[in-house]
């Protein structure tokens, strides 16, 4: 008697779902050894509770200027791990800063319909920002991004572990640390 092995025809699809939980892992690799007491890494930067707070607080200075958008007569522009500035725009050739909302540790904003989507570390924000100068946080979703802010941006790189007892992480800054644990 003739046995026969049903042939199996992959589709295009069927091929990339089995492949996908493959190549979507992140493979981490062990912390390479060092014979020196300090080393160039990055350091989490963490912040309280009060501290991460949304609120308007005065004009503040750009450090890290990122996306700009145009609503009604404001002018917001993103300031990287810290918030966004108010600018009175009613004179595009002169906008005034007028504030600034602080979201410690966004890393980027959307916004839709005076809605500021914002990412705060392991959270997603809604901001009520349809009068700029008073700003109201309407949702704070947690844990959105399980891994945002618990490892530094940067790659091949020695980093402080961690500590949720320091606080909540809402950034990373370069530093020399001794004998790090952590590495990526």
């Amino acid at each position: 008697m003739k046995q026969t092995i049903p042939s199996l025809k992959f589709k295009p699809a069927l091929l990339l779902l089995l492949l996908l939980p493959l190549i979507s892992c992140e493979f981490w690799e062990p912390v390479p050894d060092f014979d020196v007491e300090e080393i160039e890494g990055m350091r989490p930067v963490y912040a309280t509770e009060s501290e991460v707070e949304v609120k308007n607080l005065n004009v503040q200075r750009i450090e890290s200027p990122g996306k700009i958008y145009v609503i009604n007569e404001y002018l917001l522009v993103v300031d990287q791990l810290r918030g966004v500035h108010v600018f009175n725009n009613t004179d595009p050739e002169n906008p005034r800063n007028i504030g600034f909302i602080q979201i410690a540790g966004s890393n980027d904003v959307a916004i839709r319909n005076n809605i500021l989507y914002a990412d705060q570390g392991k959270d997603l924000l809604a901001i009520d920002i349809s009068n700029p100068e008073n700003v109201k946080l309407m949702s704070r979703v947690k844990g959105v991004f399980p891994f945002a802010a618990q490892y530094p941006m940067v790659e091949g790189t020695y980093f402080e572990c961690p500590d949720p007892s320091k606080g909540i992480v809402v950034g990373w800054e370069a530093a020399i640390l001794k004998k790090p644990e952590c590495y990526r």
